[in-house]
């Protein structure tokens, strides 16, 4: 029996529909949050990890000067290899050392993304600062791209940041045509710019996502993700949308209960992704 155009139509939306439902991002916590855990309930690292598996944690992003032994225990209550995240000063050098040891550890451990966080410029840094600055980072990504290893920027909240705002990031990736980007959304707001057109401008250069929210513009306070003044759910639907299928990653450092804190951020993400379902 042949189907009529109506049906084939309603078969081919649905099949669309399902493709989008499987294509959900994963939720991870940083690993510097585990230790905070660790050490404000007085538990081990592990218990730490545990408790923050069991909230539905489904990776962590972890930095490339982590003891070994601190990794295998990640691993071991399999926790997915989410991000990793090195601080190489490329402001007053090229730093063969500590790029060696970066791309070292992502391929030893088995990372695909690395989040790279530069330094910081001196005050009143020249414009030929400035390109030395990107052309020792575009070094850096053509580098880590021949070998496989997708590098990644954050939008930093620090003005003297080579990556602070869309102007100065807009200038990085045209440096670095193969970097991607860390979308950082309390760092938008803290460079008073408006977190969904930024979102829209990057969409397709947004390889991992850190949700971090601000009580206001500017303020460095912690809050649980989806409590502030973050568009959590606009943020979270653009990206489910657009066919990001990345990770989403709960940050809030300097949080008074951070164990509180990991549970109501995963529980307002997990909402907001059913919502835009």
């Amino acid at each position: 029996m042949k189907k009529s155009f109506s049906s084939l139509v309603l078969f081919a939306l649905i099949s669309i529909y399902s493709l989008q439902a499987v294509a959900q991002p994963k939720i991870s916590i940083f690993f510097d949050h585990v230790s905070e855990i660790a050490r404000q309930e007085n538990i081990s690292l592990r218990q730490a990890a545990q408790k923050v598996g069991q909230l539905g944690y489904d990776g962590i992003d972890v930095r490339v000067n982590m003891p070994a032994e601190q990794l295998d225990m990640l691993d071991s209550l399999g926790f997915q290899h989410a991000c990793a995240i090195a601080d190489i000063n490329f402001i007053s050098a090229n730093q063969p050392q500590a790029v060696r040891h970066a791309l070292d550890f992502m391929h030893h451990r088995g990372y695909k993304r690395l989040l790279v966080i530069p330094g910081l410029l001196p005050e009143n840094a020249s414009r030929a600062h400035v390109e030395e600055v990107c052309n020792r980072i575009a070094s850096f990504v053509r580098k880590a791209s021949d070998e496989g290893i997708d590098v990644l920027v954050e939008d930093y909240d620090n003005p003297r940041s080579p990556c602070f705002n869309t102007s100065t990031l807009d200038h990085l990736f045209a440096a670095a045509p193969q970097l991607n980007h860390v979308f950082d959304t309390g760092n938008y707001l803290f460079a008073d710019e408006d977190v969904m057109v930024a979102l829209r401008h990057y969409s397709e250069r947004v390889h991992h996502v850190h949700l971090k929210d601000r009580k206001a513009v500017r303020d460095y306070a912690s809050l649980p993700v989806g409590t502030g003044i973050m568009p959590l759910q606009d943020v979270v639907c653009h990206l489910l949308r657009s066919g990001y299928s990345g990770w989403l990653c709960v940050e809030h450092f300097g949080a008074p209960k951070m164990l509180d804190y990991a549970a109501q951020s995963i529980a307002n993400v997990r909402k907001a992704i059913e919502k835009c379902n």
